[in-house]
């Protein structure tokens, strides 16, 4: 299979010790499989304390997301359609490239990262939420 970025052959990779990705070594990329990214969510191997230390640049990242709306089309490496590129989930500020016969998506250098950290920011985002309400359910009894 290759890159849709660069036409460079994809290698095969395990990613956290679970499943095999498509990763392009010039450009970095990784394809995924229909169903990948999900398994992916759901996976917690990874360790992004650091990065959940941080405060979001949500700025940065909305100008990555205004740039790659006008990068260059690029197409499904299974099928040959062009990719749909959409925002990914709420508030991920993450632009991935979907096929549009499910045959998987397409994520740009770090954008896997970015894509864990934010699953693990909703997690714990989440879980604070839940607390909360019962905490406040139960000042009320």
């Amino acid at each position: 299979m290759k890159c849709p970025v660069d036409q460079n052959q994809l290698v095969q990779k395990i990613y956290e010790e679970s499943f095999e990705v498509d990763s392009c070594p010039a450009c970095e990329g990784v394809w995924l499989d229909k169903g990948e990214l999900s398994k992916i969510q759901d996976i917690q191997i990874n360790d992004y304390k650091s990065e959940l230390s941080k405060i979001p640049d949500y700025v940065g990242k909305s100008v990555l997301m205004a740039k790659s709306k006008n990068a260059p089309v690029i197409n499904c490496p299974v099928c040959d359609r062009e990719l749909e590129r959409r925002d990914y989930g709420y508030g991920s500020q993450v632009m991935i490239d979907s096929c549009v016969n499910g045959h998987g998506v397409w994520l740009d250098k770090g954008e896997l990262k970015d894509l864990e950290v934010f699953y693990e920011r909703s997690r714990i985002e989440t879980s604070q939420m839940r607390k909360g309400f019962f905490k406040g359910l139960l000042d009320l009894l």
